[in-house]
């Protein structure tokens, strides 16, 4: 008998411990596994960076922000859907993220069937 696949695991960049937790029990809720961090520098950090299957981000945080972090991450020749979310969007921000490939664009408070569904588009 083959095990099941376990559910895919969902990295969390957010420097708000409350807006992780709420993000981890909504993906949990949804079927999907979250991990957080709470600086951007730590999930490049993270051996189990590679077995992110998507990156939620937030735009504003102390450090590296989520267009570095973006930025980084396509440095590095990572592969990963990245998703932008932040409570100050900006045409400007905005154009950068996806410009640089995020495949979303969220304004915080994040609507949770929004985020869902863009998970989901590229988990495909």
């Amino acid at each position: 008998m083959v095990a099941p696949s376990p559910a895919p695991l969902i990295a969390i960049v957010d420097d708000d411990a409350g807006v992780r937790g709420s993000l981890d029990s909504l993906l949990r809720s949804a079927g999907l596994r979250g991990l957080g961090f709470s600086r951007a520098e730590d999930l490049l950090g993270a051996a189990i960076r590679e077995r992110v299957a998507c990156i939620v981000t937030d735009l504003h945080m102390p450090g590296m922000t989520g267009l570095q972090l973006q930025s980084e991450l396509t440095r590095r020749g990572c592969t990963q859907p990245v998703i932008v979310m932040t409570a100050f969007p900006t045409d400007a921000a905005r154009d950068q993220a996806m410009a640089g490939g995020a495949r979303a664009f969220l304004t915080k408070p994040v609507d949770p069937d929004m985020l869902l569904e863009a998970i989901e588009s590229v988990l495909g």
